[in-house]
């Protein structure tokens, strides 16, 4: 991992065996649809589901749409201050 913190900073899992990821990783999965992330848009790739609902980073809208475009409800929820630390919603999340 080169442009990453660890691997989930650069790819989520978003259920119905689809992924989030960067380019570093989005030619990694056999099968699935996978949103490929442009570098300025990477921090939109540590996304968490929870009870069928996509949580995200506020403030991509073009990631956004294109998971939108795959029917899963989102929630945008606001990281500005925590992505200044490099804390993102799975580093945040206690989830079992």
């Amino acid at each position: 991992m080169r442009g990453v913190l660890h691997l989930k900073t650069g790819v989520t899992h978003i259920g119905r065996n689809a992924f989030v990821a960067i380019d570093e990783f989005a030619g990694k999965f056999p099968s699935g649809p996978v949103i490929r992330i442009e570098e300025e848009e990477g921090y939109a790739a540590n996304c968490l589901r929870a009870n069928g609902t996509l949580l995200m980073p506020a403030g991509f809208p073009r990631v956004r749409q294109q998971i939108a475009g795959l029917g899963y409800p989102i929630l945008e929820v606001e990281m500005s201050e925590f992505r200044k630390m490099d804390g993102g919603l799975t580093c945040l999340s206690l989830v079992w």
